[in-house]
């Protein structure tokens, strides 16, 4: 019985020590444990301004983060913090009297070019900095912008350190870790468990460059909360060499397709020597390019109708008001569009209707009318975005010519009116979104004094307006080609001086027309 009880003894200190030699970890290893941090005050050129926000932002994230427990500042420290990757000196009588592992600290400088931040991380006996993140002259100045960028650094710091968690706790195959589904981790993943063996930092400013590791196992994941995991070894390089403060690293291997092979085991590379080629790629196979997107203008092709009503007072022999009306007369319109380039353009338009009016005044009973219509404009695109097609803003300026011919009547009911002048637009469109491949727009013509002359004259002159505006909507339905809708009204009226044998003449159309769009 003694002797069984001598030889489970020996055996059971054998195993101490075999454990406690598997268990060996580098001292560059436990250099990089980051258990606390204290945050260093930052600074900046502006009194202030900028440093007391940005030293709040971090300290709340360094309050929320699950893995660095942060502790105070020591008080009464006169150090220079701006100075701290210049004087490993002070960094050590940072992290010896706060008793922390690590300590962070950031400095903002503004420049005439812009913002400039600076946030490095200490870490180690030597005092050297760990890593460092920069911000060089970035453009804007507001105080909720610059904490915002103060965020990104902070977490990119952590995304770059060397490991990603540690091991807190170890039981026979089952081990715990400070990581979990808000770092991407879910059941199942696997992850590496490294130890560092050495640091290469940069020659002069000392910051971390790259590790060398070295790979002690792999653990399995089977249940993951949002900032825990817990898994089972799966492999180890010794027994007992994954302890507590071990580091973590998720696996992140590229991934290859399963290769094609011949019954030789030959690999195929090349798409053209599978056995399924003809079948995959069809007889003259070509890669996929998108459509390239238009770059030089539109054209557009526009058919409806319109509701057409011409209305004019005599004085002679009678005052009396007159009016001939077409409720479907039929349109025409062909637009261009070329852009010179994102904001100029230039644009022409022609429009033609045929249609005929009663006449209850004179014969005949009805009159054929037709009217053409041409405009030329330039035009500057205030784009709201990056896109040009996106929202935008459209300011023109232009001709336009409208011409109402009519046929004769006797007595003179009717006269042909050809109306022109400049004109000024204001236009604008916007799309429903990226999932909904539609755009609405609209447009509003401004003529400035306009000119208007009849055929037969009526022996005096006139005074004219014009008042033309339009909404409508265009839905894509490939790169280059959408159909398009569009509402457009319009009002010609002439007031004649007196002389004349009539007072007033007015042309209103309301024309709804649809057709296609074509951009190239």
């Amino acid at each position: 019985m003694k002797i069984k009880m001598l030889i489970s003894t020996v055996v059971f200190a054998f195993t101490l020590k075999t454990f406690a030699q598997n268990a060996y970890v580098s001292p560059v290893d436990q250099d990089l444990a980051i258990k606390s941090i204290v945050l260093v005050p930052t600074t900046d050129n502006l009194g202030g301004i900028y440093a007391k926000p940005v030293e709040e932002q971090i300290r709340a994230l360094l309050n929320q983060d699950k893995q660095w427990s942060l502790v105070n500042y020591p008080k009464n420290l006169e150090i220079k913090s701006e100075l701290l990757d210049e004087n490993p000196t002070d960094v050590q009588k940072v992290l010896q009297t706060a008793k922390s592992d690590a300590a962070i600290t950031s400095k903002i400088i503004r420049g005439p070019r812009g913002i400039s931040m600076t946030m490095t991380l200490f870490v180690g006996r030597e005092g050297f900095p760990l890593m460092q993140e920069t911000l060089v002259d970035y453009k804007g100045f507001d105080t909720a912008d610059i904490k915002t960028q103060a965020s990104i650094m902070f977490q990119n710091l952590k995304n770059r350190m060397p490991f990603r968690a540690v091991i807190m706790s170890r039981r026979g195959q089952q081990v715990t870790l400070n990581l979990g589904s808000n770092y991407g981790l879910k059941p199942d993943s696997r992850v590496s468990i490294v130890q560092i063996i050495k640091v290469n930092r940069h020659p002069k400013l000392k910051i971390l460059v790259s590790t060398e590791k070295e790979v002690l196992g792999r653990v399995k994941l089977f249940k993951v909360e949002p900032y825990l995991s817990f898994g089972y070894i799966e492999l180890e390089k010794e027994p007992g060499v994954i302890t507590v403060g071990s580091k973590v690293m998720p696996d992140e291997f590229v991934k290859y397709a399963t290769p094609i092979t011949t019954p030789s085991g030959k690999v195929l590379t090349d798409i053209t020597t599978r056995p399924d080629k003809d079948v995959a790629f069809g007889d003259d196979p070509k890669e996929w390019a998108p459509e390239p997107a238009p770059q030089y203008g539109k054209i557009e092709v526009l058919a409806g109708f319109s509701s057409y009503s011409q209305n004019v007072k005599l004085k002679t022999p009678t005052e009396q008001s007159i009016s001939g009306n077409a409720n479907l007369a039929p349109n025409l319109l062909i637009r261009g569009e070329m852009w010179i380039n994102p904001e100029w353009y230039l644009a022409l338009t022609l429009r033609q209707s045929v249609f005929s009016i009663n006449n209850t005044y004179s014969s005949p009973g009805s009159l054929n009318t037709s009217m053409s219509q041409y405009s030329v404009q330039g035009g500057y695109n205030f784009l709201l975005s990056n896109d040009f097609f996106g929202p935008k803003i459209q300011l023109s300026g232009g001709y336009q010519d409208t011409n109402f011919k009519i046929d004769d009547s006797t007595p003179v009911a009717f006269t042909s009116n050809k109306y022109g002048g400049l004109m000024l637009s204001l236009g604008g469109s916007f799309p429903l979104g990226p999932e909904v491949p539609m755009e609405l727009g609209g447009r509003f013509d401004l003529f400035m004094n306009p000119k208007m002359s009849e055929s037969p004259g009526s022996g005096a002159g006139n005074k004219s307006t014009i008042n033309s505006f339009s909404f409508y909507g265009t839905y894509r339905l490939r790169t280059k080609f959408a159909i398009k809708g569009e509402l457009l009204f319009e009002n010609f009226q002439s007031d004649y001086n007196d002389g004349g044998d009539r007072s007033t003449v007015s042309h209103k159309m309301t024309t709804l027309m649809g057709g296609i769009q074509y951009l190239f």
